[in-house]
């Protein structure tokens, strides 16, 4: 905890975060609106707005929490974002595949959390000063639309329409394979493997959480099809899990069984052609296409949004598809 108290002498008519910025040296502009925004500085006893202009005689308090963890210490980055809606409460990020939600062991920076903080002053800390903004997950290697809450207050607006499921998500993917059906529903309890508790797994006993999603193929060909998801819940990795399940994975899925060695069960042809697409893929064909969701203080208006399937999403459907009739 950093407790500190200046008294102004000679800086009037000095924005109060400029002022801060030249004292805490190790803090982003960023981080000093935040702290600013959340009443952890005061001026004469009072919060005040970053652009608040210091007058000689103020005197100004700081309570600042610094964590030690590694994780704790999130960095503005310059990443770019694709802003697909904005209003006083909530952002809509179209995330491009390979991009992290937020720091881990293995993803210090580089990820949406880092360039939500450069981009927005305003973020919730519902999930902490590493998450900040952040509702729901999309894996890394899935791309698509991501809901961001700039308040404490539509951060939970949005939970409670994700708890409700009256938010309305459908992703499009590419699977290996025939389906039996071209439309079903899946559910059941999803689990952690023993095998490797990294992974989850469909198991008929009543532990785990209960899972829902209904699949529609699109398109099918020979060896693949192009299918539509909408899932009922938002347990990790569901989607995934579901359509290996059904011996559908998704293409390029290694973790699911939708990565190259699945290419080996084909004729040579397709084997030949599906390996070379994995390896230029370099991603899991899963895309959020679609979210639909009730607006705050909109008296029940509700906002669908769409994203555009992927270049190399397109790319891939006409690579495998190229010896079909």
């Amino acid at each position: 905890m950093i407790k500190k108290t200046f008294q102004i002498n000679d800086s009037s008519n000095t924005r109060l975060d400029i002022y801060l910025s030249g004292l805490l040296k190790n803090e982003s502009r960023n981080k000093i609106k935040f702290y600013i925004k959340n009443s952890l500085v005061y001026v004469n006893g009072e919060s005040k707005k970053p652009s608040y202009l210091l007058q000689n005689g103020d005197k100004i308090n700081i309570s600042i929490e610094i964590e030690k963890s590694k994780s704790s210490g999130l960095v503005p980055e310059d990443i770019d974002l694709n802003v697909l809606y904005e209003d006083e409460n909530i952002i809509a990020i179209d995330k491009p595949s390979g991009i992290v939600m937020h720091p881990g062991v293995k993803n210090e920076s580089g990820t949406l959390a880092n360039g939500l903080l450069y981009h927005f002053e305003n973020l919730s800390n519902i999930n902490g000063l590493d998450r900040q903004g952040i509702v729901h997950r999309l894996d890394a290697g899935t791309s698509g639309i991501v809901l961001i809450a700039k308040t404490n207050e539509s951060h939970k607006w949005l939970l409670d329409q994700f708890k409700n499921r009256t938010i309305k998500k459908v992703y499009y993917a590419i699977t290996w394979g025939k389906w039996k059906l071209r439309s079903r529903k899946i559910e059941g309890n999803m689990i952690r493997k023993k095998s490797d508790p990294t992974c989850f797994e469909l198991t008929s006993t009543e532990k785990g959480k209960y899972s829902n999603s209904t699949f529609r193929v699109l398109r099918q060909y020979s060896n693949f099809a192009c299918v539509e998801i909408e899932p009922y819940t938002g347990r990790t990795h569901q989607i995934r899990v579901h359509s290996s399940s059904l011996a559908n994975p998704i293409f390029g899925d290694n973790k699911y069984g939708g990565g190259i060695k699945k290419s080996k069960e084909y004729a040579n042809e397709f084997r030949r052609i599906s390996s070379s697409a994995i390896s230029r893929l370099n991603r899991h064909a899963l895309h959020a296409i679609s979210i639909e969701f009730e607006l705050m203080n909109s008296n029940g208006k509700r906002l669908k949004l769409n994203s555009p399937i992927p270049d190399e999403l397109i790319e891939l459907e006409k690579r495998l598809s190229v010896n079909e009739n």
